[in-house]
């Protein structure tokens, strides 16, 4: 039988007979294992939990068989990525025959072990929840902006950039950033309703110095840079922030065509795409690439290749705003 594409997000994430949610994104597992869990008890199932990696045989049929104290069950297994012998035996004979009024969720939390119960499951067609890491910025501005739309909610561009800016390299502080912003506000969200919450986040500290960096502001971009170090900021994130947005011009520097094609073919939001085509123009290419031998240099100084952090993060934002300035 051929192997179907079950693999889906975890914005669809349903009841079914068996289901596994597979990744270690523990934001994504969490919020496909509620939906699930919330559908399921609206018809009152009796719960039961196991762990795969400690299982011994017999206990799946015995938690799925039917019982008198309710119709329905719900058995969420837990570490499958861990699962002992008599656990993945156990659930492929399952797999032959379910029980349609019990749901068997499966938690996978990556990796090979149980890769024979994975393409059983793609094989049987029952689905699999999507829950890897998201690697990129575009990624998880895509979770943001899902959020917000089905929260019925609205975000400008600035307001998105902003919030990227202060939570988007964490898809955790991002989605409690967005679950406050819902709860919190009215109306459409701005950026300046995002720095009034999280204006003081390093990152986004971070990111300001950067804005101001690549305009050529060096006033700017050093009283922020020194302000932020003085309340204990740590060069490391100053310096990626700046090399970030530097990066982000290097790869839409020559590029033609829509920002919306683009972005999937350089993985950045499309908003991205924009503000650094805006922020490219000013900059000839010798200049973005000596700023990117800068990054370099400055990066391996502040992470211990260099005596003094701080000095290394100053050379670095000076060094930018005079080749933002070179024509």
């Amino acid at each position: 039988m051929a192997v179907k594409k079950t693999l889906i997000p975890w914005s669809s994430a349903k009841p079914a007979p068996v289901v596994m949610i597979s990744g270690s994104e523990q934001v994504l597992i969490r919020m496909a294992k509620d939906r699930i869990v919330a559908a399921v008890r609206k018809k009152d199932p009796e719960e039961i939990d196991l762990d795969a990696a400690g299982y011994q045989g017999g206990e799946l049929a015995m938690a799925a068989s039917p019982s008198l104290f309710s119709t329905s069950k719900l058995i969420v297994v837990e570490a499958v990525e861990k699962c002992s012998e008599a656990f993945l035996t156990d659930a492929l004979a399952y797999l032959d025959d379910p029980n349609d009024d019990t749901v068997v969720l499966l938690l996978h939390g990556g990796g090979n072990r149980g890769a024979k119960l994975v393409k059983a499951l793609d094989t049987v067609g029952f689905p699999r929840i999507d829950a890897a890491p998201l690697k990129n910025e575009s990624d998880r501005a895509k979770f943001a902006q899902a959020r917000f739309k089905t929260a019925k909610r609205q975000i400008d561009e600035a307001g998105m950039a902003a919030l990227m800016s202060a939570l988007g390299s964490d898809l955790a502080e991002l989605n409690a950033g967005v679950d406050q912003l819902i709860e919190d506000t009215s109306g459409t969200i701005t950026a300046e309703i995002v720095d009034k919450y999280y204006g003081g986040r390093v990152e986004a500290t971070g990111f300001k110095v950067a804005d101001a960096a690549v305009s050529g502001d060096a006033g700017s971009a050093l009283s922020l840079l020194r302000h932020a170090l003085s309340t204990g900021s740590d060069p490391v994130p100053l310096v990626a922030a700046v090399a970030m947005k530097l990066r982000s011009m290097a790869k839409v520097q020559g590029f033609s065509g829509s920002s919306g094609e683009l972005a999937a073919e350089l993985k950045m939001a499309p908003w991205q795409v924009d503000r650094a085509r805006r922020e490219v123009r000013r900059w000839n290419e010798v200049a973005l690439g000596q700023s990117l031998i800068a990054a370099a240099e400055a990066d391996e100084a502040v992470k211990g290749g260099g005596r003094d952090p701080v000095y290394a993060v100053e050379w670095f934002v000076t060094e930018v705003c005079r080749l933002a300035r070179a024509r």
